[in-house]
């Protein structure tokens, strides 16, 4: 799964879990979602991705994940 591979991924870089951001809209996103430190689904996604985001931005075609980073990154 995703989450798998961050998961083996995060430490070889010496990125912590709770410092994954992580965004996704179906549910093969779910783990990964749950996993990393905050998950973004985008408004347009299937409810289980959702349900397991921490966080909601604007839908796929509103460029949801790069006004989240904008808003992050400003």
């Amino acid at each position: 799964t995703k989450a798998t591979g961050l998961a083996w991924l995060a430490p070889h870089l010496g990125v912590g879990q709770t410092d994954i951001l992580a965004f996704g809209d179906m549910p093969n996103d779910v783990p990964m979602l749950r996993w990393a430190g905050h998950g973004v689904a985008v408004a347009d996604g299937h409810p289980a991705a959702l349900s397991a985001a921490d966080a909601v931005t604007a839908a796929c075609a509103d460029d949801g994940v790069a006004a989240y980073l904008e808003r992050l990154f400003p």
